[in-house]
């Protein structure tokens, strides 16, 4: 299975939800490694990660990214996911990324598949992804947490993005310098 792969490659950095499906497929939430951080030999393990895709929201079969959702903390981290996932995507998946330093939400096009970036500076992207859904907890009561990445999906297949087309290019020349505040325990 794909994110077992992933998982023995080291790329699953936290998990939240990481099982099957009612209909056999793989739901994951969580932090997933785009660009692996240096081997440290003296601590004799991997640094933290460069880049990661930060409250993924992912659905999988066996072989492919049926939908991928994150959050990045810089739009420059996307080029790393295109180079070392597309081949993972399946062919209807349209990746949807927050990004807390773009300076507004677009669409932009690379090599034939759509990816729609949201501006996000603050936020859950769990709570975000619900908005941009039209789903409540109503939607969601009595499933399994597996489950309700399904449904979540099963919307998304509607969703039409209303920002404006860009490039990657474009997108990454107009980021900005906004960092995510982390809010820690009091």
């Amino acid at each position: 299975m794909l994110l077992d792969t992933y998982k023995a490659n080291e790329l699953i950095w936290l998990t939240t939800i990481n099982g099957k499906t009612k209909n056999g497929l793989n739901a994951f939430r969580g932090d997933l490694i785009v660009k692996l951080g240096d081997f440290n030999e003296v601590a004799n393990k991997r640094n933290p990660p460069e880049a990661a895709i930060k409250e993924a929201v992912i659905l999988a079969d066996d072989t492919s990214l049926l939908m991928v959702v994150g959050n990045f903390s810089d739009i420059l981290e996307l080029p790393e996911f295109i180079s070392r996932f597309t081949a993972d995507l399946a062919a209807d998946c349209k990746p949807i990324f927050f990004i807390d330093n773009l300076t507004e939400s677009v669409v932009v096009d690379v090599d034939g598949r759509q990816y729609t970036l949201i501006s996000l500076p603050a936020g859950m992207i769990w709570n975000e992804l619900l908005d941009l859904c039209f789903l409540d907890k109503h939607d969601l009561k009595g499933q399994s947490t597996e489950d309700k990445v399904v449904t979540v999906y099963n919307a998304l297949k509607t969703y039409k993005p209303k920002f404006k087309a860009s490039t990657l290019d474009e997108a990454i020349a107009n980021r900005n310098s906004v960092k995510r505040q982390v809010w820690g325990a009091v």
